[in-house]
């Protein structure tokens, strides 16, 4: 395999695995906690308040920090509500953003994120989150049903059966048990909590190769082989004396739908060919090529077009 010397390089790539068919297209999140990465992505169109007011939080910072405060295995794990300071050993709520309406659209099922309200009110939702552990399609029918508003993406649910198999135990009294980690007794500790930091990584939706020369940047969907389907967003770093681009890796994610024109990365050779590249919104380049010259940095450089 080509990208035996450059481990960097693979080691991103083999993390972003193929994820099951699903018919929504929008805005993808990328999730951090303790326990590793994982995804999310948006139904933007199908439930656009609800969307909208997430990545409100999400874009604003507001979940950064803030910690799993509610696990019940094999139904679901619940966040964007507290943080905690270890220092005066206190939990606080964020700032919230007022409630919104209902827009149950989606059925929970396994890997869905929904919000969280409050009983006897479909119209209480606002910062609170959870995942869906199970099959609940129970709560399609409880309280105005349940906004489904996401799913995680790919391999991610390793990462949140992960997070839903830490011990479960209470930490504030009248609340759900929180899922810890190596905690024995003593002090409760920030390292102790899992906490979430959360930035978007960009969209499945648009044309499959575009650069905006406003911004410098261009985002491509691939095929990478055996790598599976990726979006994927580069910088140029370089136009003299050769046009270098070096891909972002806060800014690539695992895609599971192909689209015509679709780039094709070549991991035997290193090349990257793009069949259609689009500025302003045309089609300007065709058969774009580029070389992978620095598997540790993720630059590539042109090599030529038609």
């Amino acid at each position: 395999m080509f990208f035996r010397k450059q481990p960097l390089f693979y080691s991103l790539l083999c993390l972003l695995v193929l994820a099951p068919t699903f018919s929504w297209a929008g805005t993808v999140v990328r999730v951090n906690s303790q326990l590793g990465e994982f995804f999310i992505e948006l139904s933007d169109d199908t439930t656009p308040i609800t969307a909208n007011n997430f990545l409100s939080y999400v874009n604003e910072g507001l979940y950064n920090g803030t910690v799993i405060h509610r696990l019940v295995p094999g139904f679901v794990f619940q966040g964007g509500w507290l943080k905690y300071n270890e220092a005066i050993r206190t939990f606080a709520p964020i700032t919230t953003k007022g409630n919104i309406q209902n827009e149950f659209r989606v059925s929970n099922q396994r890997g869905t994120i929904a919000m969280a309200k409050v009983g006897g009110d479909p119209n209480s939702a606002n910062s609170q989150w959870f995942i869906n552990l199970g099959n609940n399609s129970f709560l399609d029918t409880d309280n105005g049903g349940f906004t489904v508003f996401g799913r995680v993406m790919g391999n991610g649910m390793q990462v949140v059966d992960a997070i839903a198999a830490l011990p479960a135990l209470y930490v504030l009294q009248g609340m759900d048990p929180f899922p810890l980690i190596n905690y024995v007794s003593g002090p409760l500790l920030n390292s102790h909590l899992v906490t979430m930091n959360m930035s978007v990584a960009g969209k499945t939706d648009g044309p499959p190769a575009v650069f905006k020369p406003e911004t410098g940047r261009m985002n491509i969907f691939v095929d990478a082989g055996a790598l599976g389907l990726l979006a994927v967003e580069f910088e140029l770093i370089s136009e003299v004396p050769e046009i270098k681009v070096k891909i972002d890796p806060a800014k690539m994610f695992p895609i599971d739908r192909r689209v015509d024109t679709m780039p094709v990365f070549d991991n035997a050779t290193g090349r990257l060919t793009i069949p259609e590249l689009r500025v302003n919104g045309e089609v300007a380049y065709r058969n774009v090529r580029f070389m992978l010259t620095d598997g540790e940095q993720l630059v590539f450089t042109l090599e030529g077009t038609d």
